[in-house]
């Protein structure tokens, strides 16, 4: 058996669109993605999984976990993979008006906050 080590990035994103307070749909984040892979100059396969964010018994709000992995072994490196990942978030604080996207990988944590956007929800 042969091991090779691996790198997993990640997204997190809530589902309230904050301007208007409307939830958009797992559909419409699948096909935002693909959009934006499309347009870029190379593809890296993404994991879409739901999650909850839970602040005290006050705030719910469902989300998703989006995932890349160089899973089957992809010929880009940790900088392509996490550059991608930047490039995503970036565009999903815009389309989504989100307040906060944080990104995840094992060098730590970047949030990246909408300036234009106003939050609305007390967490």
């Amino acid at each position: 058996m042969k091991r090779r080590p691996y790198y997993e990035c990640s997204i997190y994103i809530g589902s309230i669109i904050d301007s208007t307070g409307e939830s958009f749909t797992q559909k419409e984040l699948e096909l935002f993605c693909g959009k934006v892979q499309e347009q870029y100059e190379f593809t890296i396969p993404l994991r879409i999984t739901t999650t909850t964010f839970v602040s005290d018994t006050t705030y719910q709000e469902r989300g998703w976990e989006i995932t890349a992995i160089d899973y089957p072994k992809l010929f880009y490196n940790k900088r392509q993979i996490k550059g991608w990942m930047r490039h995503l978030a970036e565009s999903l604080l815009v389309k989504f008006q989100q307040h906060t996207i944080c990104i995840v990988d094992k060098d730590g944590i970047i949030m990246l906050e909408n300036e234009r956007a106003i939050f609305h929800h007390s967490v």
